[in-house]
């Protein structure tokens, strides 16, 4: 009797040594099935993290690109042809000397086409390096920007913020402020509103830019579209802009009277 007692806490022990080992395994199996999957998420999330440093860069390079096909059509467009004109008339002005008139009249075309010049080579510099936003900041650079189209004429716009003083990081202030700048000149241009309201505000360490205008108004989705059909470098520098500071911009048509851009981007 005694000797099947032993037999039977020996085989409860056993059995229960098993049990034990047993759990012990599936511990150790499921500490390392989640450090496993751990590992793997991580991978997936340093993977999805280099794709989109991947696109920034991207964008970064389309954008400076954008740039310089910008300033390098600029320069050509308006500073090289005022300097063969220059030429020109510097050889006519040799030429009439001695007729007076016809000098100062050449003389005088000169002065002009000049201070042509020395107007886009500021615009240039200015569109590179807005002087408001770097020495007072972005509210202040869109009050002056707002000031430029208004005094434009083409269409009148009104600005407003209850937060005066935004402070954040420069690089993505001067993008949000090409981007903004970007964005109403095509809504002037093809929009062709008579009014315009522009409202900035922060929200949950988020800049929202508001703008409500009364021209033709269009749609994200057509946006993109047009985006990919079209060679100008207006759309693609909005959307690449946008990836690159990480912000979201949709368009969209409120009715017959109204259109709305919504700029959202983290601060």
């Amino acid at each position: 009797m005694e000797s099947k007692d032993q037999i039977d806490i020996f085989t409860l022990v056993i059995m229960s040594s098993m049990g034990i080992l047993v759990l012990i395994l599936f511990i150790v199996f499921f500490i390392a099935l989640y450090q496993k999957r751990m590992l793997a998420h991580k991978t997936e999330l340093v993977d999805t993290e280099n794709k989109h440093q991947k696109k920034l860069l991207e964008a970064s390079l389309e954008i400076a690109e954008q740039e310089r096909v910008k300033i390098a059509t600029n320069l050509h467009d308006d500073i090289g042809i005022t300097l063969s004109v220059l030429k020109l008339n510097l050889s006519r002005a040799k030429k009439n000397i001695n007729n007076q008139s016809v000098f100062d009249e050449i003389i005088s075309a000169s002065n002009k086409n000049i201070d042509d010049s020395l107007d886009t080579v500021r615009s240039i510099y200015n569109d590179i390096m807005p002087p408001t936003l770097m020495k007072l900041g972005f509210v202040k650079g869109m009050k002056e920007l707002c000031n430029q189209i208004n005094y434009a004429g083409a269409s009148e716009i009104t600005f407003s913020t209850v937060q005066e003083n935004m402070e954040f990081d420069k690089k993505i202030e001067l993008q949000l402020y090409r981007l903004v700048k970007e964005v109403l000149n095509n809504t002037v241009k093809h929009g062709k509103p008579n009014l315009i309201e522009l409202n900035i505000e922060v929200k949950d360490n988020k800049l929202i830019v508001t703008i409500l205008h009364n021209g033709i108004g269009i749609t994200t989705e057509a946006i993109k579209k047009l985006s990919e059909q079209s060679t100008g470098l207006g759309l693609k520098s909005i959307l690449t802009r946008t990836q690159l500071i990480n912000a979201t911009i949709d368009f969209s048509i409120l009715n017959n009277q109204m259109a709305k851009v919504l700029i959202i981007t983290p601060i």
